[in-house]
């Protein structure tokens, strides 16, 4: 029996528990990367990114606003340099 001031609620989810119809869709594996993105890639400083790129180590797609670093064509400069 309920007290006085006693209300009967329905447990609620924790708030984490929601999903929405963008967190069901699969996720998407990232195959570009911007400068900095791509500096923490390899693991490097972005100043080193610039560099490798004008001695010709890496070569980002420029068709964008901003230089993108394939994820492929990190790998192989990983590949080549290790």
């Amino acid at each position: 029996m309920l007290k006085e001031n006693e209300q009967l609620t329905k447990p609620r989810a924790p708030r984490h528990c929601h999903t929405n119809a963008w967190e069901t869709k699969t996720s998407v594996e990232k195959k570009g990367f911007k400068r900095a993105e791509a500096a923490t890639y390899l693991g490097v400083t972005a100043v080193t990114i610039d560099r490798l790129t004008k001695r010709g180590l890496l070569h980002p797609s420029r068709a964008l606003r901003h230089p993108i670093y394939s994820r492929d064509d990190l790998d192989r400069f990983l590949r080549e340099t290790s």
